[in-house]
């Protein structure tokens, strides 16, 4: 497929497994440059190296946990040019609403809401200032 995404720019949270894992692939597939953040930098560095290979774009690791807002303002700081945000990053507890506490609960929206709140407050108006980009936030399972 060509979506005409050669040469942008993507920031992918999230981006060592899964969902994320696969949008990457896609993204790299189109010959877009690629950020992946994740908290295992082992995963991302793995990661990248593949989509280096088999796409030969090219592809910055950011080891972190959104979940901490310091560290999203890292993240934000060190991707000033996206083109395209992917907001995956989360670990919803695979319990339901009454068998897990508060403290799981809170500690799993930190990273799947106010993550991503916090990384949309950091790049948005940089997307807005040079006339438009495409953020797309993945909710996964959480929205059942």
């Amino acid at each position: 497929m060509n979506l005409d995404l050669a040469g942008r720019t993507a920031l992918i949270t999230g981006a060592s497994k899964g969902i994320g894992r696969a949008a990457a692939e896609c993204l790299a597939a189109e010959g877009c440059a690629l950020h992946l953040a994740a908290r295992t930098a082992a995963d991302l560095t793995l990661a990248a190296a593949e989509l280096r290979e088999r796409h030969q774009v090219p592809v910055e690791i950011h080891p972190l946990d959104l979940a901490i807002s310091a560290n999203v303002t890292t993240l934000a700081a060190a991707c000033p040019n996206i083109d395209i945000l992917v907001n995956n990053a989360g670990a919803i507890p695979a319990a339901s609403i009454t068998n897990a506490d508060e403290t799981v609960w809170r500690t799993a929206w930190d990273l799947k809401v106010f993550g991503y709140i916090n990384l949309l407050r950091a790049i948005y108006p940089r997307m807005a200032a040079c006339g438009g980009g495409v953020i797309i936030n993945v909710i996964g399972a959480g929205g059942e």
